[in-house]
C-alpha cells in the first residue's frame, strides 16, 4: 500500500486559510474537509494535512499525474504498485533478495497482504545457495511446510494457491534466495 497525504490548502488552489502577512496557513478550517469516492464507490474522508494508505488509485489526484492547481494528494510513500480502471490490470511484480538465518525472523518474512494490500497469487522461490537446503513456510501455517534444494526454485503458478505470507529459514548458515510474486492491487476505498 502506498502513504498518501491530503494536500487540500496549497497556494496553486487559492489562499483560503493562508495568513495574508505571514503567507503560512491559519489552523485548519471546516472548509479543508472533502468526501472523495474510491474505486470501490467507498467515500473516504479527507482532512488536509492527514496521511492515509490505500492503492495507487489516488495517484491520479496528484501532481504530476495532475495539474499543481488540481492537485490535492500527495504521495508520502509509493508501493510501485500500478492501478487501472481495468481490475485485471492491476498486477503488479514483488521481488525481494533474502539473505536466510537458521530461524525464521521478520527479516526473512513478506506477508503479501499487510505490505501490498493482497495475497500473492503467483510466486517462484529459487534458492540461490549451492549447498545448502532452505525451507519455507506458507500462510503462517507450521505444517504448510517444504524445502527447497540447494541450487533449485519451486514455483506456484496463478491458481495453484492464494499466498498471504512466506517465511523462509536455512538448515545452516547464511544462504540467499530469491522471491519473484504477483500481487493484485486491492484497494481500501
Amino acid at each position: 500500500m502506498s502513504v498518501f497525504r491530503v494536500n487540500l490548502n496549497n497556494a496553486d488552489q487559492g489562499k483560503l486559510d493562508i495568513d495574508p502577512t505571514a503567507g503560512t496557513q491559519f489552523s485548519t478550517s471546516n472548509q479543508r474537509t472533502v468526501y472523495v469516492m474510491g474505486p470501490g464507490r467507498i467515500n473516504r474522508k479527507l482532512v488536509d494535512g492527514t496521511t492515509f494508505s490505500d492503492c495507487n488509485y489516488w495517484k491520479r489526484f496528484s501532481y504530476p499525474t495532475t495539474t499543481k492547481e488540481n492537485a490535492f494528494i500527495s504521495i508520502v510513500t509509493d508501493d510501485g504498485s500500478v492501478y487501472s480502471d481495468v481490475a485485471s490490470d492491476n498486477t503488479f511484480a514483488v521481488t525481494a533478495q533474502l539473505t536466510l538465518a537458521t530461524a525464521y525472523s521478520t527479516a526473512n518474512t513478506i506477508d503479501f497482504v499487510t505490505t501490498h494490500g493482497g495475497p500473492a497469487s503467483f510466486l517462484q522461490i529459487r534458492n540461490t545457495d549451492g549447498s545448502i537446503v532452505i525451507t519455507v513456510e506458507v500462510n503462517d501455517s507450521a505444517t504448510a511446510l517444504f524445502t527447497i534444494a540447494a541450487g533449485a526454485t519451486q514455483v506456484f503458478n496463478t491458481g495453484d494457491l492464494s499466498i498471504t505470507k512466506i517465511r523462509i529459514k536455512s538448515a545452516s548458515g547464511t544462504p540467499a534466495c530469491e522471491v519473484v510474486a504477483a500481487v493484485k492491487s486491492v484497494c481500501n476505498s
